[in-house]
């Protein structure tokens, strides 16, 4: 027969061991647990749509004047794809968003500065706020990063033009440019220079588009 003292301490150490067992796992779970759910920090990244962020380059001497060409811009927009994430494209079928890398603002922002600056600062249009003039419409329908061997930079934006009664412009600008093969961190730096210049060369066919769409309208002989 086991004395009742021996048995009291031989409880109370199978009782200690199983605490210590216990607390152990929980621990354990505890730091996996934090490490799973361990906030990622996203890295944010400008989009400029003028060469190495450089200021608006003004109209030079001697260029075509289109200050008689009354321009009104309203809504630009994106599709539900465009996001503050960065979307690449893996294949013909399949899209993702970047966890870590993101616009530090939309992409439809970037696109309608760029807009006004092109049309109003550089071709120098006749800006109207209200009243009478044609309106341009622009959607961003596709702002996306091209995987593969040759990566690149898509861009796609509808465009209408229309004075109210008709529409006389409707068009689909689709531009690429290719990514600059880099390594390590610098990569993302590359696909958003690769998106700037992509910006870059859409607007400036928007503005040529929407200028001789204005001009022929003016003067129908011009074109």
């Amino acid at each position: 027969m086991i004395p009742p003292l021996i048995d009291h301490w031989s409880s109370t150490l199978r009782l200690a061991i199983r605490v210590a067992f216990a607390l152990a796992y929980i621990s354990v779970s505890g730091c996996a647990l934090l490490s799973k759910n361990e906030p990622l920090a996203p890295r944010y990244f400008t989009l400029s749509d003028t060469p190495d962020g450089a200021h608006a380059t003004p109209r030079a001497v001697g260029a075509t004047d289109w200050s008689a060409l009354a321009l009104r811009l309203g809504r630009v927009s994106a599709g539900a794809q465009s996001r503050e994430r960065i979307l690449y494209r893996s294949g013909d079928h399949e899209v993702a968003y970047y966890n870590d890398r993101r616009w530090a603002e939309r992409p439809e922002v970037y696109l309608r500065r760029a807009l006004m600056r092109t049309l109003f600062e550089e071709r120098g249009l006749q800006r109207v706020i209200s009243g009478a003039a044609p309106v341009l419409q622009a959607e961003l329908i596709t702002f996306e990063e091209i995987r593969g061997d040759k990566p690149r930079a898509r861009m796609q934006v509808l465009i209408t033009l229309d004075d109210g009664r008709t529409t006389r412009l409707t068009e689909i600008i689709s531009v690429e440019r290719p990514v600059q093969q880099s390594s390590g961190d610098q990569q993302a730096n590359a696909v958003a220079r690769a998106f700037g210049e992509a910006l870059r060369a859409g607007v400036e066919m928007i503005a040529d588009h929407v200028t001789a769409k204005l001009q022929n309208t003016i003067n129908p002989g011009a074109n």
